[in-house]
């Protein structure tokens, strides 16, 4: 029980961080291209958003090796 609770909070919580992510990754992007810091903003969010895709990928790949167990 304190696994599923544990898995479920776990859950919630990158669900969380997906969509603040998400949000800098469509403000960056929306930013006009003379703004100075577009281009680095633009390189940013998507270095967070490929560093955060792969993380939730293992993430998910453990909680679902550890149900087989």
């Amino acid at each position: 029980m304190a696994k599923a609770d544990l898995t479920t909070k776990s859950y919630q919580t990158l669900n969380s961080l997906d969509m603040s992510i998400r949000a800098f990754v469509e403000f960056a992007h929306i930013l006009p291209e003379e703004d100075r810091f577009s281009p680095l903003l633009q390189l940013l969010a998507d270095r967070i958003e490929g560093d955060f895709t792969a993380m939730r990928n293992d993430t998910i790949r453990f909680w679902s090796a550890s149900e087989d167990d």
